[in-house]
């Protein structure tokens, strides 16, 4: 959809529910379902946790695709509630520490975000300056 499709699609949503919380003003604007919507965080963290499963069996040639995976997970948490992450906190931490685990940190970004606007900075994204431990990135990394 546009952006101007999306914005009536927000604009009926009000009409049906009320102002909806950021979370789901975002999803409703970037052209989520309904039935994604209802799901909340919940499909971002698991695509996370598919992306370092991934991550930790193979070589590295998707690693852009995994990060991208996080940068979505991000892009959420920026909209979400600390009640709608509360539940999830622990899960994402686990996440993220495994990931930490099975990469090791590099000095210029691999990945990139969803937000092209926003500057990539080192101690906000830091998955983005990290790349497998084991395999091999398509480009060269420092």
């Amino acid at each position: 959809m546009t952006g101007y499709s999306n914005k009536k699609k927000l604009e009926e949503y009000i009409a049906r529910h009320g102002k909806p919380d950021s979370l789901t003003e975002y999803l409703i604007l970037e052209d989520f379902s309904e039935a994604e919507i209802e799901k909340g965080i919940a499909p971002f963290i698991e695509e996370w946790e598919e992306a370092i499963y991934w991550i930790e069996r193979e070589d590295g040639a998707e690693h852009d695709w995994n990060l991208w995976k996080r940068s979505c997970l991000y892009d959420v948490l920026r909209h979400a509630s600390d009640e709608q992450i509360e539940p999830h906190r622990k899960r994402i931490e686990a996440a993220d520490d495994k990931f930490r685990s099975i990469t090791y940190e590099v000095g210029v970004p691999f990945g990139s975000l969803l937000d092209k606007k926003e500057a990539i900075n080192k101690q906000t994204h830091w998955w983005l300056f990290r790349i497998p431990k084991h395999g091999q990135v398509w480009r060269d990394c420092p």
